[in-house]
């Protein structure tokens, strides 16, 4: 099993700040290190391989389908 990436960066987050828009002052990114850290412990200890996928992928129209209204 691949070694599991390592934790979060202060370079990632200010990327990931900056990507989404938002503000976050110099003097909060070690907490928001943090918590990004503890929001992506779950996903990143997750092994996809173990999990069943199921066929065919939906597929999501923005303009809706037939049965949304006109």
């Amino acid at each position: 099993m691949p070694e599991p990436p390592a934790d979060v960066t202060l370079d990632e987050v200010k990327e990931r700040a900056r990507l989404a828009g938002l503000p976050i002052p110099e003097s909060r990114l070690g907490l928001v290190r943090g918590f990004l850290s503890n929001a992506l412990r779950p996903i990143r200890a997750l092994d996809s391989r173990t999990i069943r996928t199921v066929e065919p992928a939906v597929v999501f129209d923005p303009e809706g389908g037939p049965e949304a209204g006109s």
